[in-house]
């Protein structure tokens, strides 16, 4: 899934000034890269070979992302680039903490999951500098796990649920968004899920609590989750940049630890892909 990053795309992403760089041969090579490794494949591709100081990575993250598409906010402040870094925050606190702000490793999941639908279509990272120990990334595939799933659970997870917004509605606005586990985008399977996000939508006193078959439901994905043997597991190394199939993979990671004088920072963007991307 590692592929170095050479031609006119490692010389769109680095170059100081965009505007002398050939964008479009850039967005020719990027999407061939990811129709070949996204779309219908494994869902995840590494690009090497990259600076790896984090000037150079929000420079390469943002031009890649908007070779692919949109960037998305990823908050109510319309952050593009958002520090995936350990903030001393653990996830079982309420208010505006996501699982990125901890150290934390946790149940696999999709990114923007506190967030109304569509969903990112892509989400990438950039490693800056990487933990010693620990911060393992593990990907799954939803094709992976439906296929072990029995007709009436994906039936209940094709029901909306409420997840927690973790905090980033607007004033006033509802402490949850209803939407299903599983679902169509670009009229293909989707996946949209966080274990504890819904526990917790769902633990809010003016949202119903999950029926037996929803707690049923979550439970089996879980445990398909937890007995699948095609889950990927590997760690970015500083300077590389990786996209994800934020629609069809399910990815988490190992807790880590930092060094005083060598944190761990990732950067991370949202990607709608353009209506032409596959």
């Amino acid at each position: 899934m590692r592929v170095a990053v050479t031609g006119r795309l490692k010389e769109f992403l680095t170059a100081p000034d965009e505007s002398t760089a050939d964008a479009d041969a850039a967005r020719a090579q990027l999407e061939e890269l990811v129709l070949g490794y996204l779309d219908g494949a494994a869902g995840v591709l590494v690009l090497t070979d990259l600076p790896a100081d984090q000037e150079h990575g929000e420079r390469a993250v943002l031009r890649a992302t908007r070779l692919l598409g949109t960037p998305l906010p990823q908050n109510r402040e319309g952050t593009l680039i958002r520090e995936v870094r350990d903030r001393g925050a653990s996830i079982s606190q309420r208010g505006r903490v996501r699982y990125s702000d901890t150290r934390f490793g946790g149940d696999l999941h999709t990114d923007g999951a506190e967030a109304a639908l569509p969903a990112p279509d892509i989400f990438t990272l950039f490693c800056v500098r990487q933990s010693a120990v620990g911060g393992a990334l593990s990907c799954l595939h939803i094709r992976d796990l439906e296929k072990d799933l029995a007709p009436d659970v994906l039936r209940t997870l094709r029901e909306p649920f409420h997840f927690d917004r973790r905090g980033d509605q607007q004033e006033g606005g509802a402490r949850t968004v209803t939407k299903p586990v599983l679902f169509t985008q670009r009229n293909r399977p989707a996946v949209t899920y966080l274990r504890s996000y819904i526990d917790q939508g769902h633990d809010h006193p003016e949202v119903p609590a999950l029926t037996e078959a929803q707690h049923a439901s979550l439970d089996a994905l879980d445990s398909a989750i937890g007995a699948s043997r095609a889950v990927v597991t590997g760690k970015l190394n500083e300077g590389e940049l990786a996209l994800f199939d934020n629609l069809s993979l399910l990815h988490g990671r190992t807790e880590f630890q930092d060094d005083s004088d060598h944190t761990r920072l990732l950067l991370r963007t949202w990607v709608r892909r353009d209506t032409a991307a596959r």
